[in-house]
C-alpha cells in the first residue's frame, strides 16, 4: 500500500483544497506518507495518523523526512471499534474499495462518529464510471470481489454507503491518478 500510496500523493494533493482543515486524520493511513505529503503543503495543518500499531510504528522516519514530524501525533488502534477523535476532516485512501457494504459502512459509521457536526470525509477511491462503458476500475472490481469481498464502486454507490453511515456525498474531486476524492459531510 505504502507504494500505491507514493504512486498517486502528488495528483491527489493537487487536486483538493485541503487549506480550511485544522487537523486532519488519515484512517489507516499506514506510515503516513500521505498524510506526510498533505501537511507538508499546508503549514498551519496538524494531523493524526491512525491506523494498527505495529503499522503506525514506522511513521516516524516518514514524517522527519517530510518535515512535518512536530505537526502530527499518532493514534493505534482498529476502524471497526472506533477511530480518533478531535479531527475537522477523515480521510481514507483505498481502504473502503476492501470491503462489502455491511463491513465498509461500519467504518464509515465510525468515522462519523468520531467527527465534529462541521467535519468531512474524504475517501480516495476509483470511482467506477457508467455501466456500459469501459473503465479501468472494472477489472480490479472483478479482483476485489473474488480476493477479498471488496469491491469499487460508482458515485451512486459511494452515495448510498455515507446516507447508510449518517453523511451525505457532496462532491467526487477527479485526479490525474484516475482515483477520485469523495467528500461527504454529516447529516
Amino acid at each position: 500500500m505504502t507504494s500505491q500510496s507514493a504512486a498517486v500523493t502528488d495528483s491527489i494533493v493537487r487536486a483538493y483544497d485541503f487549506s480550511g482543515i485544522g487537523v486532519l486524520a488519515d484512517v489507516g493511513g499506514g506510515q503516513g506518507e500521505l498524510l506526510a505529503a498533505i501537511l507538508a503543503v499546508n503549514p498551519s495543518m496538524r494531523g493524526i495518523l491512525f491506523d494498527r500499531p505495529h503499522v503506525v510504528a514506522g511513521a516516524g522516519e516518514v514524517m522527519s523526512r517530510a518535515g512535518v514530524a512536530d505537526r502530527y501525533e499518532v493514534a493505534a488502534g482498529d476502524f471497526f471499534e472506533g477511530v480518533a477523535s478531535g479531527a475537522d476532516a477523515y480521510l481514507l485512501k483505498s481502504v473502503i474499495h476492501d470491503w462489502a457494504d455491511e463491513y465498509a459502512v461500519a467504518i464509515l459509521r465510525s468515522c462519523r462518529a468520531a467527527m465534529p457536526d462541521h467535519g468531512k470525509l474524504l475517501l480516495v477511491e476509483l470511482v467506477l464510471g457508467p455501466l456500459n462503458e469501459p473503465d479501468r476500475g472494472k477489472w480490479l472490481d472483478l479482483m476485489m470481489m473474488v480476493m477479498n469481498g471488496g469491491r469499487e464502486r460508482s458515485a451512486d454507490e459511494y452515495a448510498r454507503l455515507f446516507a447508510d453511515a449518517g453523511l451525505r456525498l457532496t462532491n467526487v474531486v477527479p485526479t490525474t491518478s484516475g482515483m477520485g476524492i469523495i467528500e461527504g459531510v454529516p447529516v
